[in-house]
């Protein structure tokens, strides 16, 4: 029985002599570059979406790790358990990330449903006015 370290090596041997033979592609890696459109916002432009994206991010792994139960004390401490929707929770954590951390307009076009998930709160804002009113 032939062991694994010497079929390994001669697998490497083969395909060294294929690349050199001209046999096979060279694997290149590119350098990480940002979409063209990117390429052109200002410093400002890509921190602030940095900013946001870093927000999200922390808010999203906040939420996972909450239970259920957890999720409903939050909102019951807030005053806001008649408003919680599990259905709608993580946009709206999303769209409190945005509201924190806006991202300039030119990230818009790349975050395609920031603004329904934007009107929830506001309509959220709007349910609790008319409450008070």
């Amino acid at each position: 029985m032939e062991n694994k370290g010497s079929e390994n090596e001669r697998s490497l041997a083969n395909n060294a002599a294929a690349a050199a033979a001209g046999d096979v592609e060279e694997k290149t890696t590119k350098p990480f570059r940002f979409a063209p459109e990117v390429e052109k916002w200002t410093a400002a432009e890509k921190e602030a979406t940095l900013a946001f994206f870093r927000a999200a991010n922390a808010e999203a792994a906040k939420y996972m790790e909450m239970t259920e139960e957890d999720v409903v004390e939050e909102y019951r401490r807030a005053g806001k358990l008649h408003r919680y929707d599990p259905d709608k929770e993580w946009q709206k954590r999303y769209a409190r990330a945005a509201r924190a951390h806006p991202p300039p307009p030119c990230a818009i076009p790349r975050l395609p449903h920031i603004q329904q998930y934007l009107k929830y709160l506001e309509e959220d804002d709007q349910k609790q006015f008319s409450l008070i009113n």
